[in-house]
């Protein structure tokens, strides 16, 4: 027991440094999971080793996430490059005319649409330098702009099989347990955006004093304009429901859901020199992963942290602190994800991207919960920070962008958001329960 109360205290001591940002996620979650394993005893080497197991498999551990995210950012430089991004999201503004809260509301659509395939700060920036503008210049307010945007992107990830990759590779559920959760959220997201984007309109009016001109090369627009035509046009600019389609329908892994992604993007966007456009995918993969090389390096950390947590000597020695604390009914489970989601924010114990993967792995070693419930409710928490945790880092850009400090754009949000993950956490304990 005592040993189980020394790694409780590493875990959240390390915790409350990520949180006062005194040492990025990228080094505490390694050093935790090496701090955890020498509290529980584990070898230097051997099947339960610190070097062999917890350091080198840990980092092996989640490679089926971490290529399909890598896979994803890929396809997001494809469909920027070639304008298929660009086209989307113009089209969608076009069709709210002069009306600046429909025009809001096609962009937002659209936005959670792109979302569902597309991953990465980069691929918020891509699509983001397009949106933001175009809502500020027609008298959207920057922050109400920038939460909006936000708030669109993350009911996108929701449904992105990138995100859904890590749910799976984090918690061991079946991806086919976890799509009827995805898609819960994205509705919910999408009615989270609509609902305070139509609240901000009624309180704030429409406020013409901003106005942001889209800047764009004219150059680079004629170019990218060449490839995205006609009938084979159109179905480029489908590439992102094809994708998701392909998800549920098929049920295939995340990794070869977006080669198909990638491939059609390919076939309906090729126009002129093959030598030319081959350049134009090399160069996509290399801006791609390097996109998505930061959150790849965070899954090296979490994927040891998984490796210390399940390690069979440190679950002895921890489970019986873990029963104490791990609820053991539908209310439980319910009372205390919505009590201490906030912690999802700053990489907290309820971010599985920080510290919830090692949260999340202790409570299933308990073996009262589901794990598609457990899952799901991770899953839900997991929402909240994507959107308005100051330190990710779509946040940071997006607020940026607008001029405001992350913390200024993202406290208005804080309050709605627990509201609505706990409202989702109670409906996904009942379904998967």
């Amino acid at each position: 027991m005592i040993t189980g109360i020394i790694i409780v205290l590493i875990f959240i001591l390390i915790a409350a440094l990520m949180m006062m940002r005194k040492i990025p996620a990228v080094l505490a979650l390694p050093v935790m999971a090496v701090a955890i394993a020498v509290a529980a005893g584990l070898p230097l080497t051997g099947e339960e080793g610190i070097l062999t197991n917890v350091i080198s498999g840990g980092a092996l551990k989640l490679a089926g996430t971490y290529v399909a995210i890598l896979f994803s950012c890929w396809l997001s430089q494809i469909l920027y490059r070639t304008g298929v991004t660009d086209v989307i999201i113009k089209n969608a503004a076009e069709l709210g005319g002069d009306k600046p809260y429909l025009i809001s509301l096609a962009l937002c659509a659209v936005t959670a649409f792109l979302f569902t395939v597309l991953y990465g700060t980069g691929a918020v920036a891509m699509v983001g330098t397009i949106v933001l503008p175009i809502m500020m210049s027609i008298g959207i307010p920057p922050i109400v702009a920038c939460n909006t945007f936000l708030a669109a992107m993350s009911a996108g990830y929701s449904l992105n099989p990138a995100n859904i990759a890590a749910i799976t590779g984090i918690t061991g559920v079946e991806a086919k347990d976890i799509n009827l959760c995805a898609v819960i959220l994205f509705i919910a997201g999408l009615l989270f955006t609509f609902v305070y984007l139509t609240y901000s309109f009624k309180k704030n009016g429409i406020k013409y004093a901003f106005a942001a001109p889209v800047k764009k090369e004219q150059e680079e627009e004629e170019v990218k304009s060449t490839y995205v035509k006609g009938w084979r046009g159109v179905l480029a600019c489908l590439t992102p429901v094809v994708v998701v389609a392909v998800m549920l329908i098929f049920k295939l892994e995340a990794t070869t859901v977006f080669v198909i992604g990638i491939v059609w993007a390919i076939v309906f966007t090729f126009r002129g020199k093959w030598s030319k456009f081959s350049n134009l995918i090399v160069q996509s993969c290399y801006e791609g992963f390097k996109e998505g090389a930061p959150t790849v390096a965070l899954m090296f950390g979490i994927g040891m942290i998984l490796n210390a947590m399940t390690a069979p000597t440190t679950q002895a020695v921890i489970k019986p602190f873990m029963v104490a604390i791990t609820p053991h009914s539908a209310w439980g489970l319910i009372a205390f994800v919505c009590i201490l989601c906030p912690l999802g924010l700053y990489r907290g114990p309820f971010n599985l991207m920080g510290l919830g993967a090692g949260l999340a792995a202790s409570m299933l070693a308990v073996g009262v919960l589901p794990v598609a419930a457990l899952s799901a409710v991770f899953y839900a928490a997991f929402r909240w920070p994507s959107q308005s945790c100051p330190t990710s880092t779509q946040v940071v850009w997006a607020s940026n962008f607008v001029g405001y400090d992350p913390v200024t754009t993202s406290n208005p949000m804080q309050l709605p958001n627990w509201i609505v993950t706990a409202a989702t956490v109670i409906i996904l304990t009942f379904i998967y329960m």
